[in-house]
C-alpha cells in the first residue's frame, strides 16, 4: 500500500486506486483504466441476460448493482480521478459520465427507494397510469421487462456514449435527449395527476441540468449544432413513444429474434446512423 511522503510536493502526487503515490505527469495515462472497473462493474449486469442464472440474480438486483456501480465511479472521481483526452481532462467524456450516473441514480429512486420511503414502487405506479390508459388490456411491466429495458436500453446506450465521445457524438446527444425526455415526462405526470411519482426528483434535480449541459459542452467540444440538439430530442421523445410496444415486447419470457431486434435497434441506432454518415459525408469542396 501506499503512503504520504512530504517529498511528493513539487510533482504533484496524487494518490493511486490501488493505493501508490504518482507524479501528475502519470496521472493522465492512468485515470482512464482505473475508470475502467466502474465500467465494467456497469457492464456486466446487462450481461447477465445471456445465462439464465444471470436473469434470476439481476431481475431484482440490477437497481443495487447499479447504484453501487455509481457510487464506486463517484468515490474516484472525487478521489482525484479525472476522464481524460489526449493527456488532457476531458470535459465531453465527464459530461457522458455524469448522464451515466444521474440516471443510475434516477433509477435507484424509480426502483429502489423513493422519497416516501416505498420501495420498488415504480412498478405499481406504473401500470397503475398504463391500467388507465389500456383499460381493456395491454402493456404491463414486470420485473424482466424492468431489468430488460432499464439495462439494456439505458446502461448499453450510456456506457456507449462515454465511449463514442467526440468521435461518434450522435450517441451522446441522443442519450442527453433521452434524459431530458425523460425529464420532461415525470414532470408531465406530476401535472396532470396531481401528485409525485418515482423518479420524480432525481428528473428534476439532475436529469434537467445535466443534459442541457451536455448539450452545451457538446457544441463546444464535438462541434454539434442546434439541429443536432433537436434531433437529440425527437429521437427520445420517439424512443419514449415507442415504450408501451417495447413494454409489451420486453414482457415475453424467452428472446426471440424479433425481440433482440427491437433492443438492438433502439439501443444501437445513434451509433449505427453517426458511423454511416461519417462514412458517406462528403468532404466540402
Amino acid at each position: 500500500m501506499g503512503h504520504t511522503s512530504p517529498l511528493c510536493g513539487r510533482y504533484h502526487c496524487v494518490v493511486g486506486f490501488v493505493g501508490e503515490l504518482m507524479p501528475s505527469s502519470e496521472r493522465s495515462t492512468r485515470d482512464p483504466f482505473r475508470l475502467l472497473i466502474p465500467i465494467l462493474l456497469i457492464l456486466a449486469i446487462p450481461l447477465a441476460h445471456l445465462t439464465p442464472v444471470g436473469v434470476a440474480l439481476m431481475e431484482r438486483g440490477w437497481v443495487m448493482a447499479g447504484a453501487g456501480g455509481a457510487f464506486f465511479a463517484i468515490m474516484m472521481m472525487v478521489s482525484g480521478v479525472r476522464v481524460t483526452f489526449a493527456g488532457q481532462a476531458d470535459a465531453l467524456g465527464t459530461a457522458a459520465w455524469l448522464l451515466m450516473l444521474a440516471y443510475l441514480m434516477h433509477q435507484f429512486e424509480e426502483h429502489g427507494i423513493d422519497l416516501t420511503g416505498r420501495t420498488y414502487h415504480f412498478i405499481t405506479y406504473a401500470n397503475g397510469v398504463l391500467a388507465e390508459l389500456y383499460p381493456d388490456g395491454g402493456p404491463r411491466l414486470t420485473e424482466l421487462s424492468i431489468y430488460r429495458i432499464n439495462t439494456l436500453l439505458v446502461w448499453v446506450p450510456f456506457l456507449l456514449a462515454i465511449w463514442a465521445g467526440r468521435r461518434f457524438p450522435w450517441v451522446g446527444l441522443a442519450a442527453a435527449g433521452l434524459m431530458l425526455t425523460n425529464s420532461g415526462l415525470h414532470i408531465f405526470q406530476t401535472f396532470t395527476r396531481g401528485e409525485y411519482n418515482p423518479g420524480l426528483a432525481t428528473a428534476v434535480v439532475l436529469f434537467l441540468p445535466i443534459s442541457l449541459n451536455y448539450f452545451s459542452v457538446s457544441r463546444r467540444y464535438a462541434g454539434t449544432g442546434i439541429l443536432s440538439a433537436i434531433t437529440a430530442v425527437a429521437f427520445g421523445i420517439a424512443a419514449h413513444a415507442a415504450l408501451p410496444f417495447v413494454i409489451e415486447e420486453a414482457a415475453a419470457a424467452e428472446w426471440t429474434s424479433r425481440l433482440a431486434g427491437i433492443f438492438a435497434t433502439l439501443a444501437l441506432a445513434p451509433l449505427i446512423a453517426n458511423i454511416l454518415y461519417r462514412m458517406f459525408r462528403r468532404s466540402p469542396s
